[in-house]
């Protein structure tokens, strides 16, 4: 992972992805443990591809984006009122509702409920790479989480 930096302190080599408040971050040895660990990794984990090295983060799981749409539409296909979905999935009708009107983002449990009961994909596969870059020369660092601290600090002073 000597390629790449830690999101947090700019120091390599990179060992793992972490969680920080919500922000998935690169992070050296000394700084995994200001996040949850997300995932591991070992020098041994990066692939050679045609523009350079790549490394696979994490392979997760995301609700589609059009979801509401998806859903609503696949429905009223059927021919299935809302109350009738929500009976056979065991959900509450209200709860549907928001999710039809986008208003709510389901959780992945719901989601295969639904894609289970109307036929329809919900939920991607999606994998994060990381193309390792060389920067050339040791001038340049790319900016990390403590440089925008620094600068807040000096703006206020």
């Amino acid at each position: 992972m000597a390629d790449l930096y830690c999101d947090i302190c700019g120091k390599t080599p990179v060992r793992a992805q972490i969680l920080v408040e919500g922000a998935k971050l690169l992070a050296c040895p000394s700084c995994m443990r200001s996040g949850k660990v997300l995932h591991r990794f070992d020098d041994d984990e990066r692939a050679p591809a045609a523009g350079g090295n790549v490394m696979v983060l994490e392979a997760t799981e995301e609700i589609v984006e059009d979801f509401p749409r998806i859903v609503k539409i696949a429905r009223e296909r059927i021919g299935l009122p809302l109350s009738v979905v929500a009976e056979r999935i065991n959900e509450k009708e209200s709860y549907l509702h928001a999710l039809e009107g986008g208003r709510l983002t389901p959780t992945l449990e719901v989601a295969r409920k639904l894609e289970k009961e109307l036929g329809v994909k919900l939920v991607d596969k999606v994998s994060a790479t990381v193309a390792a870059t060389n920067t050339g020369s040791r001038a340049f660092t790319p900016p990390t989480l403590a440089d925008m601290v620094d600068t807040k600090k000096r703006k206020k002073l």
